[in-house]
């Protein structure tokens, strides 16, 4: 633990004298466009190991990006769209590329989930041979992790980097939160609880037309509930990992999702039919503490990213 300190004491005064030194962003994290608030939340989770003046690169349009020098770059997070798949923005046109990233950025490669129909595009020829560059890569759940090994890639389980949010209060709300779950859940869990029950939703349209610090000042407004939450009850992987984070009780309402694989055993879950049926050891009054097998996996985070960043600023400066 005291060697951590030291590491994180040494990384923010490397990223003072680089403010200090230059007004050129040589690093960057994946920023979005999107209307969902979790991908927002793993911005924040890379976002907060750079340098004050880093830079987000959005990530539908990340093979097209262009700088003049090279840019230190965490990526992470869920790739899935493509011109010919999913692409969600009417009003802005399609990259003809989605993978892999533009050759400027020096990336590092941590908590990634390649969906399965961008499996195509993300391990094509092209593909394959970036990422064996560049590696190894950090895959945030199993099934990415399995793909990746099946075609000789370098890479490990690194977890999701939303584990490594931090939680500076001590004391809790009386209120309950409810995360994407739908009506039936919503009054079981009433039923069971003197407390307030308060309804989130993570996907929110009101996302689309905002940008940049816009989206992170909302995205916080999310995570301050759940930091002093009594505790969380969800479906949504981002509820759940920062939770896991912030030790803020939380129960996962799973079904059997490809892109949980690995993460789902770090925390407490149950399906909604146990939920509903009342065959899940989880006391909505007196929440119990959550697992602790996500602690190796966060600090393994940490310490790779701070190593990283460290590195580069060294470099740099």
């Amino acid at each position: 633990m005291k060697q951590k300190k030291v590491s994180l004491f040494l990384l923010f005064f490397l990223c003072y004298l680089f403010k200090t030194a230059t007004a050129i962003p040589p690093f960057a994290y994946i920023s979005y466009s999107t209307y969902n608030v979790g991908d927002d939340i793993q911005a924040i989770a890379a976002k907060r190991f750079l340098p004050e003046n880093s830079i987000g690169i959005d990530r539908e349009f990340i093979s097209q990006f262009e700088h003049n020098s090279k840019v230190n770059t965490i990526i992470n997070g869920w790739f899935m769209q493509t011109k010919k798949l999913g692409w969600y923005l009417p009003h802005v046109k399609a990259p003809e590329k989605s993978w892999p990233p533009s050759p400027v950025l020096n990336p590092l490669l941590i908590s990634i989930h390649f969906a399965p129909k961008f499996i195509s595009s993300a391990l094509s020829k092209e593909g394959i041979a970036y990422l064996k560059k560049h590696g190894p890569v950090g895959a945030r759940d199993y099934y990415t992790l399995t793909e990746l090994q099946k075609r000789g890639i370098p890479s490990y389980f690194s977890g999701c980097l939303t584990l490594t949010l931090d939680n500076p209060y001590t004391k809790r709300e009386d209120v309950i939160y409810v995360v994407d779950l739908d009506n039936a859940c919503i009054n079981f869990i009433k039923s069971k609880t003197k407390y307030k029950v308060e309804r989130l939703h993570h996907e929110k349209r009101k996302l689309m037309s905002l940008k940049g610090e816009e989206r992170f000042q909302y995205a916080e407004t999310f995570l301050e509930k759940y930091r002093k939450a009594k505790c969380v009850i969800t479906s949504r992987l981002h509820a759940a990992m920062p939770c896991l984070a912030f030790k803020t009780p939380v129960l996962l309402i799973k079904e059997d999702r490809y892109r949980f694989g690995g993460l789902r055993q770090l925390v407490r879950s149950c399906s909604k039919k146990a939920l509903l049926d009342g065959n899940v050891n989880f006391d909505f009054d007196n929440p119990p503490k959550n697992p602790t097998a996500y602690i190796p996996i966060r600090e393994n985070l940490i310490e790779l990213v701070i190593n990283w960043v460290t590195q580069n600023l060294e470099h740099q400066l």
